[in-house]
Order: C-alpha cells, then structure tokens, then sequence
C-alpha cells in the first residue's frame, strides 16, 4: 500500500534517515519503536507528504506522495499527534467537526446528516460525549488526546497514523483505545501506522513491528515475537529487558531488570574515548560515583564535549568540524597514561577517528584495561581498519561490554568487590 524506497532525509547537515526501505501493507497495524530522537515522528510526516524526502519515495498505491494533493491525502489518512496546544476556546464537539473538511466540497458548506453521524460516533468512541459543550482550553491534557482521537475518527479515513497517542491518557483510557485501534483494524480493516513507547501494548496488537536504531536506521522490522527480542531491544536502547510470552495472548512481554544499586567508584580515573553522543549517558552515570573522569579526544560542540564541559571534566578538545590534529591526540595520550581504567564508547569509526584506537593500542600495550562498549562490525567505515584494531584489543584482553549498567558494575570490581551496595 505505501512504499518507502531509497527515503534519505536530513535537517540541515544532521542526518536523520539513511536509504530506508520498507512497505506499509494494506490492513496491518504496523508499530514503530525506538529510542527518543531517532526520527519517528519525521518519519510520519515523510510518509504523508508533510516533509520532502531530499532522496528516494513514498509512493501510495504505485502514487508519488508529491502528487497527492492535501485534500486528497487527508481523505486517505488522518493523524492523531504526539502533543498540540489549542488556545481558541473552541467547543470540543466543533474540533471535532474539523474532522470532516476534507469530504466537503468547500469549507462554508454545512455539515449533512452524513457529517453529524461521523462526529456523534467519533465523540462517543472516543468517551468523550459528555465534553462536547466544553472549550478545548478547559481540557486536561488526556481529554484534548481524545478529542484530537475523535477528530481522526471523524475523517473516516482508511488508514490512521498515531503519534504516541496513549502518552497523555491514564491506563483506563489507554487500554480503550488499543481496543479500539483492534477494532477499526479488524471490522473495518484500517490500515494503523502507531508510534509507541508502550512496548508491551505495540507487541500485543501489531502484525509487525519497525525499530529504529537511535541513528535513524532499521534494526529489524517482522513480526513482534521477531523483533522484541531480548538482544535486539538492548542493542537499541541499551537495557537489560528479559521478554517473556504474554500468558494470555502469547505475544512478547517486555520486564526491564531493574538496578537500584548506587554505585561508588573512589577516585577510580576513568578516562573515556567517546563522540556523537556515545558517552553522554556514561558521563552523567559517572559524574556522581566519586570517580576521576576525563574525555577526549573530542570536537567542540560535540553533545559528549558539552556534557563533559557542563559537568566539568577534563577534555581533550579539537576545533568544531575538524580531524583530530597530532596535538589534540598528544593531549588525549597524556590524559590516558595518566588514568587507571580506559573505556571506549565510540559507535561509528570513521578515518577521522581511528587514530583513537592507535592510543588505545599503545595503552593496553602498557597495562592499562580497556572496556569496549557495544562495539558493532557493521559501525565501522574505514574498510575493516577499526574493527581488525577493535579485534586486536580484545586479542590482548580488552573486555566487551554490553551496557552501560554491566560497565558499572564491573568498574565497582575494580575498586572493590563489595562496593555495589544493595538497596534498603
């Protein structure tokens, strides 16, 4: 039904998607998870025509999305979005009836009995019948949800795209509405395209799944029980999750593993070769365990280097938008001899930065552990350099890592074999 081939797009230099390719099929309910920034929303607005791809297509039925016109497109799909705010005290009953401009012939026209059929069903299907007098400025913001649920209703229209409808509504209500996604899918075979955050919910009603990697790129997309697995779900948002089967449908059942450990790392020096938000996260689990970090090298700007710059660590530093020059990494190799523990967090090798794992050749070289972080063949862009020197590091006993939480927890190993302190 809905064919995305080829699809690049970028804000002005960030990449957000890369040569996506994947269909939309007629009738399906298709979930798309992945970690915050990774580009859902945009992808949305892409496939219906709201954003211009700078390379590939979306076509709908073999249609260029370019030449639907917007009527046409709101005819065909409506959405209910992430979040919007409403300052005219519009009735929720008349926002509602917003819904259906797209089947009049023009805006001035009256609502026909065809149009108030549309809206009572949408007003009660949503529950939100006994609001219909109330201004929308009056509303919580679970209640302006399902106004904005009852507005998609209206437009009748064959497929439906949600934007983490359920974020604002209390689990009651969100449970209405998964059955009633359920329903339109299976009586009046609506074709939903959802974002989800609710990975439980999106593994119980989807016929497939679409996870997105925090770059932008698929990870895998099939069937629930395909996708949800235990490895892919930490390789995307780097959790320990344990999937268990749903006793009552079957369908994968997602339990986070829960740390609640404070970990203390006493003046431990830990130095971090990181960049592109890599470390960011491990910069800021690290900041108050009491440990010595440093970071680098790193360019100007970089979100690792205004973390780190923030929460004042020492960085090696390289100008914005530059290779690392022989005296930022001279700088970078005078930090690491200095420090005890190295971890390497860096995702994406390129010729830029693979110097960087020539300094961690010459430190485990010298004594000094290395711990490599999510390390990943296919991230590496230099024909197989970085990942023969990642192999060779671990040759000499560098120790791969899973997660930031088991990195934690091995550091406290080093410091002191009982320095994890339980809860309680």
């Amino acid at each position: 039904m809905i064919e995305i081939n080829n699809l690049s797009f970028s804000f002005a230099e960030t990449e957000i998607f890369s040569h996506l390719n994947f269909n939309v099929n007629q009738g399906e309910i298709l979930s798309i998870i992945g970690p915050n920034g990774c580009g859902k929303s945009t992808l949305l607005r892409l496939l219906r025509g709201s954003l211009k791809a700078q390379k590939g297509e979306v076509l709908w039925e073999k249609t260029p999305v370019e030449q639907i016109s917007a009527r046409i497109m709101a005819q065909k799909v409506a959405v209910v979005p992430q979040s919007t705010t409403i300052h005219f005290p519009y009735k929720v009953q008349d926002l509602v009836a917003m819904g259906r401009y797209p089947h009049r012939k023009n805006l001035l026209s009256f609502q026909n009995k065809s149009d108030q059929h549309a809206i009572e069903q949408a007003l009660v299907m949503a529950d939100i019948l006994p609001l219909a007098e109330r201004p929308v400025t009056q509303l919580s913001g679970g209640e302006l949800q399902r106004v904005l649920l009852a507005r998609a209703l209206a437009q009748n229209s064959s497929v439906l795209f949600l934007d983490e409808a359920t974020s604002h509504l209390d689990i009651d209500h969100r449970l209405e509405l998964t059955e009633l996604l359920v329903r339109l899918n299976r009586d009046q075979h609506t074709t939903i395209v959802q974002i989800s955050h609710d990975l439980d919910l999106a593994a119980a009603i989807s016929d497939r799944i679409l996870l997105l990697t925090e770059h932008g790129n698929i990870a895998q997309i099939g069937t629930p029980s395909t996708v949800m697995t235990a490895a892919n779900l930490q390789r995307v948002f780097r959790v320990d999750v344990k999937v268990t089967n749903n006793p009552f449908t079957g369908n994968p059942q997602i339990v986070p593993l829960i740390n609640t450990a404070a970990f203390k790392l006493n003046d431990l020096k830990v130095h971090l070769i990181c960049g592109g938000g890599s470390g960011k996260t491990l910069l800021r689990r690290l900041h108050p365990t009491q440990a010595q970090i440093t970071a680098g090298p790193l360019n100007q700007g970089d979100s690792d280097e205004s973390v780190a710059s923030i929460l004042n660590i020492t960085v090696a530093q390289e100008v914005p938008f530059s290779p690392f020059s022989k005296q930022t990494l001279a700088a970078t190799e005078k930090l690491i001899e200095q420090t005890e523990i190295l971890v390497i967090t860096t995702q994406w090798w390129g010729i830029g930065n693979l110097p960087c794992l020539d300094l961690a050749e010459k430190a485990i070289k010298q004594g000094t552990p290395i711990f490599l972080l999510s390390q990943q063949q296919e991230q590496d862009y230099t024909g197989g350099k970085a990942w023969a020197k990642i192999q060779n590091l671990q040759q000499q006993g560098a120790i791969s890592i899973r997660n930031e939480e088991h990195l934690l927890e091995e550091l406290s190993r080093q410091v002191n074999p009982s320095s994890i302190i339980g809860p309680g």
